[in-house]
Order: C-alpha cells, then structure tokens, then sequence
C-alpha cells in the first residue's frame, strides 16, 4: 500500500513524538512548580491560621501538609511514567523530586522537634538523613526505571579527580578570603557545633543534588546543559523550601543569591567523576561566615556589620562569573587533549597561591586563635543588705554594704574556688553578685552544678576583637550648635533650673557603656580625673574587657550619652541637663555587645572603685563611689543574661544609695517589651523615649510595660534625634531610649545637687520626680491586636498609642508617671 502524506506535511510519528515532548515539558514544569509553591504557601497559610499556637504544632502542621500534596502526587507520576517508552526523563524527574520531598519532610520534622537545638537538629540530620541518602542512592534507579546501579555511582562517591577538587580548592579559598581577615573566630565549642551543622545541613543535599539528581538527568535528558540547568534550579528550590517548617523567610532571599553557586558548583560536577569537589567548596563557601562573623550583630540589628556588608558584596561579585567563565572554558577547549600533569599544574598552583593568600590574611592581617566564653557560677546565697537602708552616713553605708557583700562571697565561694585551683582553672570572683566566672569549656563547668551553695552555671559569652570595623554611621552630625536652648532640654524645662542656679555641682555620674572620650571638648571640664592640668584614671576610669587603659569610645554610644547627662564646652554647646555635674566611666561593651560579667565589673567598679589592677576584694575604695548611675543598655538572653541574672548587682547599689537610671529599650510598640535586664527590676527606674517637639508623643521603638506586676517604664524623656557629643570632638544627634536615659540621670543629679539630704534617699528621689512630672494620660486599653502591634525600624509616628497591661490614665505602661519637668521638680526639691 503507497503511503500517502498527512495534510499537513508532517510525518505522524514525529508530531506524536513532538506532542508527547510538549506534554513531559508541561508537566515537569508543573512538578517543579508545585515544589516551589507547597512549602512557601503551607507556611504562609499556617503562621496565619495558627497565629498563636506553639511553634511545635505549626512545624508538625505545616510538615504534613507538605507530606500531602507533594509525595502522592510525585509517587502517582513515577508509577505512570517510569515503564512508558519516551517518558524516562519525566521518570527521572519525577524520582528526583520524590526522594528531594521526602528528604524535606525528614529534615522539616527534625527542624521541627530541635528548635533552638541547631547541635541536636545537625545530629539527628546526619544520624538519619545519611542513611536516606543511601537509600535513595539504591532506589532511586529502579524508580525511574534505569534497573539496578550501584549506589556509590549514584551518590557521586566515587574517586575524585584530583585537578578539579584543586580547583574547588583554589575557588574556595578566594571566595571566603575576606573573612579571616574581617572577622575572628568565636568560642571553640561552638566552632565545632557550626562545622557539625554545616556537614548536616550540605552533606545530604550535595549527595541528592549532585549525586542522585546529576546522574539520573544525565541519563536520560537528551541535553546536558538541560540536565545541568535543572540541577541548578533544584538547588535553589531546597534553598527556598528551607522557608518551611519554621517561617524562616530570609530562605528565600538565599534562594535567589545563590544561584550563581549553584552554578558554580554544577559545573565542577561536570568536570569531575564525583562530588567531592563539589561537598569541598560547598561547605566552605556556606561554613566560613558562620565561623568568622558574630551572629548576634545580625540578630540584634537586622544587619551585618559594615565590613561583613562588604565582604558579603564583594564575594558575590566575584562568584556570579566564575561559573559562566569555566563553563565557557569548558567549551572552548572541549576538544583540546590536556596532559594531566599540566592539569595538576595549574589547579595545584592555583590551589597553592590562594591558599597561601587565605593563611596570610588570617595569621597576619586577621585575628588568628579563638574567642573563647566563659562561664559564671552563681551562688545561692546573696548577702543580705536591709540594714544599709538605716545607715545615715553615706560613706559608711557604703562601707558596710561593700565589707558585706565581700564578707558572703569569701566565706560561700571558698569551697569553689578550692576547687578551681585545684584543677588549675583561670577564674575571676564577683562580690557585688556572689558568682565566679570561670574560663574554659563548659562540659569542664557543669561538674561544680552540684557543688553546694552553688544556684546554677550560665554561659557568659565572649565577643570578638575584629582587626578592622567598620561602625555604622549611626549618628548624624550637627555641629552647628542651636541658637537657643537646645530642643530637647527645652521640653523637659532645664532652663527654669538652672535660673534657680542648680547646676548638678558636687554630684558625681557613672556611666557604663561602650566607652567615653574623656578629653571631648563638652566633657573634659566635668570628668573626674582631669584636676584642668594633669589627669588622673585610677578610680575614674575601667574597661571590663581589659582592651583600653584610659577612656576610649570606638562606638560612640556612651560619648553621646554622658554628653545629654552633663555635657558643656563653654562656647554655646551645652548639651546637658547637669553641665556642673561630674563623671566617670567603665566599658562594658565591646563593638555594642556585653555579656553578663562585664555589666557586673562595672557596677562591682561604681560600688567601691580600684586602681587599674587592683583586686576589687581588696582594693576597692567607696570613698570614689558614685552617687548615681545611667544605663543606656541592656543585657538580652543572646548577651547570657536571665531575667534575674543582674537582679542581685542592682539592688546592692540601691542598698548602697547608689541610683541606677536604666533604659527601658527600644523593642516597641508592643507591649511588654521592657523586659530585658536591668530595665525589668522593681530596682531600676526605668526610662522610655519621646518626642521633643509637638505633645511629646511617645517614640515608636520605646519599649512598653508591664513586666509582670511591675508598672514600667517609671518616667519617659526626650529620646528622639538628641543633639549630643560624639567622639572626634564632634556633635550629632541620635535616637533611642538610650538618648532619653541620661535626661533623667542629669536631673537626679540636678536634684540631689539641689537638697543633698536626697542624696542615697532613692525612694524619696523617685518619688519627687513621679510628682513633678507632666502627666501623659491614655483613654483606651490595648487590643490584643495593638499589643503585639510591630514597627521594627522605629520610624513610624503614627502608631495608635493605648494602654498597655488594660491600664489607662496616669501612670500607664507606656509613659509611666509622664514626662519629666526639670524646673518643677527642683523647685520641689528645693521646697519651693
């Protein structure tokens, strides 16, 4: 029989064929949609349905949700497909994406279970997901219909070739050489965790990515570059579904950026037999920031450090070529033979140099060794302290609270530190809290847990020394002054004081926090040590990390702050409350971080000051005591502070007549939000921010009360682009409840300068400043919806204000008694 030609000119067969192409097309892209669209849509459903349930139960939700719609249907597609002539590369697809589905509900559950427990979580991954991967090594084949290989050749576990893993060497080493020379490395310990996490996190993914996926597409995809792409695009998908089960969001901004090292990481998998190379640059690339830059930075302030910033800028800049250049390398010079000596040549070289490069950075130009943490051994007993309330004698109440606290902890740490000498531990001992801090590991810790007279041992973090910050610009400059009194000391009414020739003379202000610049031209006059010819730093000035024998500010933050509490220069820049006032100064933050031992030090310091080193049992003095200090900080859990951790040290220097002025915080607007330590202490008068200008309205970003039973903040003040010194003899302004803290400090020295009969009276002090403030009454209680409401830049002056902890009226949560008035509450001191 002649056969005749279709209508159409076409031969049937291959319009079959190109039909059936057009629909494995549609449907892989409909498979690979469906695994981008199922994590990030049950994740954004359930963190809305279940808003308010535990975190446990949204992971276990939004797990099985993604075990429901993806599994069966990648399962039915295998079924149908991996028998049918012409629909292997579908198969293919299909098993690739069900044994990826199922490594994510394994992975998801484990990340479900170990929240906050990354060590446990990398573990249980590494425990269960590498035999998973054995498994789909073997079964992966026969699913797709390709019949039996061994697993070794489906997970890429074969020998390297020893030219490409120098390679992956050589582009390790330049794509991580800027952190060893911006950053440092953190404690020992947690090193090791990070690389267990990183092995966890990278093994699996690499074996199913570039082992399992690689071989099965290439197997049956008629193009490589097709197969190759798809990986790629696999790669950045698992990135993405990383959303899940716990809403990490940031998921998938990786999932975008790191395309170009998927690519990269492709293409060595192309030139190799295995996926050593590939494991190699992998895990360096995503381990080497994470064991070189501090994580609290990022947790704290939603960004990196300024150099990290750069780095990060810098890496990704030069990684979006490299896989596109080797690839068309690879292309060019596809038909040229290559000895491989020569191969070994210029990989090892290459290898070599960079190497080299990297060692250099980080022994000579970085902070080579680690930072270790230490560990604070808390004892039970705190001495007792109520009989200095009815010392009249300033000195000798001082006295007697500092011969008490020293008395408890010599008599109930002996057995411990007995113990630390014995096993030839460095240790440093506390009085003012009854702790011991104590260097080293903390498995060696946990032994003195059961010692008696021991509470508990917390973690008391260290922070790193980077060899070259870069800080934020976090202050404006504005060294032009006013030509009047400055806005913010005009709303609180310092003027009508100062009329009345109170000044703060006689009084002297602590302030603990990133530091000072002592010899500042609005400082100098009224800091301690400085007689107007010669300066002096024993008992004025200590820094709690050893790193500065005289007042130094690399931050900035505390130059700014003791400048609102009493800054003047003389010459029309009078920035603070108390410009007579005198001052002096302890560091207790390294690049904007503490940690528990050090915000100790420094209120050990203020109690009973010492010459630099001096031994504070032994040396301390009260007679260069304090009356009062500002604390423009606060110590969070990520610093190693419990709720309670300082409680002890604040209420000493109460039970001493020294003041603690703190900063309730800036975490608002929600409500209960001035819990971090010390602003969450019945000890602490506690400050939040306002506005200068208009009715004064509350800041956004101030933190909010009640802490438990606890009405705070007590007071609020001006804490909105405050006009104050900065280092480099400069001015600017900046905002924060740290900006508003050192108002009241200044006018509680106002005020006992006025009638020092208040001076150690705290209560009848706080009591006087509650009575004279402006009241900011609220009419309406929060929603539950206001009470969580969130604006985490701080920016927004329009958030609804209302009464949080169902108070209304005056005093509230949100202002406290009101803000403070300045003239009122020294004519009341005065008696007037």
């Amino acid at each position: 029989m002649i056969e005749h030609p279709s209508p159409s000119g076409a031969h049937p067969a291959r319009a079959n064929n190109d039909a059936r192409g057009c629909i494995i097309i549609l449907i892989a892209l409909l498979l690979l949609g469906l695994f981008a669209f199922v994590p990030v849509t049950a994740m954004g459903s359930v963190a809305v349905a279940l808003e308010d349930a535990a975190p446990l139960l949204k992971g276990l939700v939004v797990t099985a949700i993604q075990g429901v719609l993806l599994l069966p249907i990648y399962a039915l597609v295998v079924l149908l497909t991996r028998r049918r002539a012409g629909w292997r590369p579908l198969a293919a697809l299909a098993t690739v994406l069900l044994l990826l589905a199922g490594y994510l509900l394994l992975s998801g559950l484990l990340r479900t279970l170990f929240q906050d427990r990354p060590n446990g979580y990398a573990l249980a991954l590494l425990l269960l997901g590498l035999p998973y991967t054995l498994l789909a090594g073997w079964l992966a084949p026969r699913l797709a219909g390709l019949g039996p290989r061994r697993f070794t050749e489906m997970l890429g576990l074969g020998r390297a070739d020893l030219p490409v893993l120098l390679l992956a060497l050589a582009l390790a080493a330049l794509l991580t050489l800027p952190w060893p020379i911006t950053g440092a490395l953190g404690d020992t310990f947690v090193s090791l965790g990070l690389i267990l996490q990183a092995l966890a996190e990278n093994l699996p993914l690499v074996l199913l990515l570039w082992g399992c996926a690689f071989v099965l597409l290439n197997a049956t995809f008629a193009a490589t570059w097709l197969s190759g792409l798809t990986v790629i695009f696999l790669f950045s998908l698992m990135l993405a579904a990383n959303v899940a089960p716990t809403g990490d969001w940031g998921a998938l901004f990786n999932a975008g950026v790191l395309l170009p090292l998927g690519l990269l990481l492709t293409e060595l998998r192309a030139r190799g037999r295995s996926v050593w190379p590939v494991l190699l640059l992998l895990i360096a690339y995503r381990l080497t920031p994470r064991l070189f830059v501090d994580p609290r930075v990022f947790e704290l302030q939603g960004l990196p450090e300024l150099q990290h910033l750069y780095s990060h800028l810098a890496i990704w800049f030069a990684l979006v070529p490299l896989g596109p250049l080797l690839w068309l390398l690879r292309q060019i010079l596809r038909d040229k033979t290559f000895s491989r000596g020569l191969r070994l040549g210029l990989s090892g070289s290459a290898a070599a140099f960079l190497a080299l490069a990297w060692l250099l950075g980080y022994f000579v130009l970085g902070a080579p060794g680690f930072t270790n943490d230490s560990y604070l051994i808390i004892m039970e007993e705190q001495a007792d302290l109520s009989a200095a309330y009815s010392i009249p004698d300033r000195e000798a109440r001082l006295q007697y609270v500092y011969d008490t606290l020293v008395e408890s902890a010599e008599r109930t740490q002996s057995p411990v530190r007995a113990e630390l000498d014995r096993r030839g531990r460095t240790y440093r001992p506390y009085y003012l809290i009854n702790m011991i801090r104590v260097d080293g590991p903390l498995l060696s810790v946990r032994r003195f847990e059961r010692l008696p007279g021991v509470a508990e041992v917390i973690r008391n973090p260290n922070v790193r020394i980077y060899r070259y910050p870069v800080p934020f610009p976090g202050y404006t400059t504005l060294p032009t002054p006013p030509a009047g009194l400055q806005e913010n000391l005009a709303a609180i009414n310092v003027a009508g004081a100062w009329a009345l020739d109170v000044t703060g003379a006689g009084i002297v202000v602590a302030g603990q926090d990133t530091g000072y610049e002592w010899d500042h031209p609005a400082l100098i006059r009224q800091y301690r040590g400085w007689d107007g010819a010669t300066v002096s730093h024993a008992y004025n000035w200590h820094d709690a990390w050893s790193d500065f024998d005289i007042p130094t500010d690399a931050d900035g933050h505390g130059t700014h702050t003791m400048g609102t509490v009493l800054g003047d220069d003389g010459n029309r820049n009078r920035t603070g409350v108390a410009p007579d006032a005198q001052w002096i100064g302890c560091r207790n933050m390294r690049r904007g971080l503490g940690n528990p031992g050090a915000y100790a030090e420094c209120m050990e310091f203020f109690l009973a000051p010492y010459p630099p080193g001096g031994d504070p049992f032994r040396d301390g003095d009260v007679y260069y005591a304090p009356h009062l200090t500002t604390n423009s900080w606060g110590c969070p859990e990520i610093e190693g502070c419990q709720p309670d951790t300082l409680e002890a040290g604040v209420a000493a220097l109460r039970a001493a007549g020294i003041m603690s002025v703190v900063a309730a915080g800036n975490d608002g607007p929600a409500c209960e939000t001035a819990s971090t330590p010390p602003s969450n202490y019945a000890t602490s008068f506690v400050v939040g921010a306002v506005y200068s200008y208009g009715d004064n309205r509350i800041t956004s970003f101030s933190s909010r009360g009640p802490i438990g039973d606890l009405l705070k903040p007590d007071i609020v003040a001006p804490g909105y682009e405050v006009r104050s010194s900065i280092p480099g003899d400069g001015y600017g302004t900046a905002s924060g409840t740290s900006m508003a803290t050192p108002h009241v400090a200044g006018l509680v020295a106002l005020l006992w300068s006025a009638d020092p009969a208040l001076i150690g009276d705290i209560d009848a002090t706080e009591a006087l400043i509650r009575q004279t403030a402006t009241p900011k009454p609220l009419n309406t209680i929060c929603t539950s919806e206001q009470a969580t409401q969130t604006d985490p830049l701080g920016l927004s002056e329009n958030t609804p204000i209302c009464g949080c902890g169902d108070v209304t009226g005056t005093p509230n949560n949100v202002y406290g008694y009101g803000l403070i008035n300045a003239e009122a509450a020294v004519k009341a001191a005065l008696g007037e």
